[in-house]
């Protein structure tokens, strides 16, 4: 396309090949062009820009020239680039229709002659030889380009800039009687000295804020209070806690810029009115609001999308205060569920354990089983009692979350008491009696644990349970285990994590006790899942962190 135009302006634009040439640039052209796209349809307004700019190259001179290369300056400068090398094509591109412009279009266009034959003839080869360097750089392979990748401010800054150059060279050439190359070269001189300048005013420096901060801070407040309002915004969204008491606040401070005489809102859960009506009324919506706009003056285009950029920034704020409250309240729902469940179970193992009880004195044959079992009623009545309160404080307080602490040895003591005659294989390791445990932690986990080992034995599936603990260094090890038969493989991968339907009651207890051990910093685990031994762990790396939660319970 270069190539085709500097051969048509070289041969003369009074000549029937220059015409045919620039017909053939300007069809090079529309393949080129980088606004409209390759498979848009051709409409009507397109048609007719297209039979204008043929006839114009018909009918060649060079006014039609000079515009025609102002205009491709424009697309060229203002082209978006998106990889380095594309950058440099389109600089040298630029290059060669600046050229053209000021060497041969100007020359010929306001002087009448052409330049002196040795600058002529250099700028004559050179820019036969920029189209040719193009074919030299490797392809660029880029993404199908959007629809608009040019930016018109910017392309037409740039045309505007030289045409201007080239009319106030001309103008010097005539004022001052002087070469046009002469003039060229001092205009291009003062030119840069202008954009020198120009760029040291608007490049913010030390101890000034620059010209194009000014600016910039103009063209965002457009003579409103923009920065104060959206701080006092974010106070309110920290001060109020309900989202409607928030939205009439921040509505009220928005009427106290001055461009705005009024606001009405409209919201899933409110509706108001802050302010006066004015005749200039605009309606902006949101995702879940709806604010009207009552201003002085009418809203131009600017004042529009900044507008439109303070109800956004309102309704943002407004969803997020809503979000918050409804997190709150599911918040508040899980620890009441998640506690009544946990509740739920630990009431399951107490009544287990009064089964147990009422079971061994129904079936007292004589008065020594009989007074064993009142003996054993009342060693454990008062410890399930103390759990049932326990539980009753829980239901009642659940956002609470204290942790009970027992010496090691007192809670070791009392957990043998009750599994006594139950046959399981208590072992333990206590280095220090009085460190301190999570005794109702422990309880709740012991006894989720204990309980599906006894469904295992119940159901011929295992004969031995076995509990181990050990308190060595600070540390908590507690493991308990069974020679039954091993956990299916998709069960195991979902235990602790959610509740898992199991006719075994394999669900919902251990994942309520491991969601109770995270609590207290430990953790619990399957161990080992083989047959003939299935083991279950409870951890802590640590036990010292307790110390800072609560003062050990004396032990008695």
């Amino acid at each position: 396309m270069l190539l085709v135009l500097h051969t048509a302006l070289d041969s003369g634009i009074d000549t029937q090949l220059a015409s045919a040439l620039m017909v053939t640039h300007l069809g090079l052209f529309f393949l080129w062009q980088p606004i409209w796209q390759r498979e848009q349809r051709v409409d009507l307004p397109a048609l007719a820009v297209t039979l204008v700019l043929v006839t114009a190259m018909l009918w060649l001179n060079w006014w039609t020239v000079f515009a025609w290369l102002v205009l491709l300056i424009g697309i060229v400068a203002g082209r978006s680039f998106s990889t380095r090398r594309e950058r440099y094509v389109y600089m040298l591109s630029l290059a060669m229709l600046v050229s053209e412009l000021l060497i041969n279009c100007t020359a010929q266009l306001f002087l009448g002659k052409p330049l002196p034959g040795g600058i002529a003839q250099s700028f004559r080869i050179g820019l036969y030889l920029a189209p040719a360097v193009l074919y030299a750089m490797p392809p660029i392979i880029a993404p199908p380009r959007d629809p608009f990748p040019v930016d018109f401010f910017r392309g037409i800054t740039f045309a505007l800039l030289t045409a201007l150059l080239a009319v106030f060279s001309v103008a010097m050439t005539l004022r001052l009687d002087i070469e046009y190359p002469l003039a060229l070269i001092a205009t291009l001189m003062a030119l840069g000295v202008f954009l020198f300048f120009l760029s040291w005013i608007t490049t913010p420096g030390a101890g000034s804020i620059g010209l194009l901060a000014v600016w910039e801070k103009s063209v965002l407040n457009i003579g409103t209070r923009f920065e104060s309002w959206l701080a006092n915004v974010s106070n309110l969204a920290s001060q109020q806690a309900e989202a409607d008491d928030f939205l009439d606040d921040a509505v009220a401070a928005l009427v106290d810029i001055p461009w705005v005489a009024g606001a009405a809102w409209v919201s899933s859960g409110s509706r108001g009115m802050h302010g006066h009506t004015s005749p200039h009324a605009l309606a902006l919506d949101t995702d879940a609001l709806s604010v009207t706009l009552y201003t002085e003056r009418s809203v131009s285009s600017a004042l529009l999308i900044h507008c439109r950029l303070l109800v956004q920034v309102l309704g943002h704020f407004y969803v997020a205060k809503r979000r918050e409250r409804e997190q709150a309240g599911a918040a508040h729902l899980r620890a009441v569920h998640e506690t009544g469940a946990r509740v739920t179970h630990d009431i399951k193992n107490l009544l287990q354990s009064l089964n147990a009880l009422t079971a061994a004195l129904e079936s007292a044959s004589d008065t020594h089983q009989e007074q064993r079992g009142f003996e054993l009623l009342k060693r454990r009545l008062p410890d399930i009692a103390q759990r049932l309160k326990v539980a009753l404080e829980k239901l009642q307080r659940p956002a609470l979350g204290a942790i009970v602490l027992v010496p090691a040895a007192r809670w070791w003591r009392e957990l043998c008491e009750r599994l006594a005659d139950d046959d399981i294989e208590l072992i333990a390791n206590i280095a220090d009696d009085q460190q301190p445990l999570p005794g109702e932690c422990l309880d709740s986990i012991v006894d989720n644990l204990i309980d599906n080992a006894r469904h295992k034995v119940a159901a011929g599936e295992a004969r031995h349970i076995a509990l181990d603990l050990a308190v060595l260094g600070g540390a908590l090890r507690l493991t308990v285990r069974d020679d039954g038969r091993a956990i299916a493989e998709h069960t195991a991968r979902q235990l602790f994590q959610h509740p898992v339907a199991s006719r075994t009651g394999l669900g919902i207890g251990l994942y309520q006790a491991a969601e109770l051990a995270r609590r207290h910093g430990c953790q619990l685990r399957l161990a080992e899942n083989v047959d003939g031994r299935v083991s279950f762990e409870l951890s802590c790396a640590s036990a010292t962190f307790l110390k800072a939660t609560a003062p050990p319970t004396p032990s008695g």
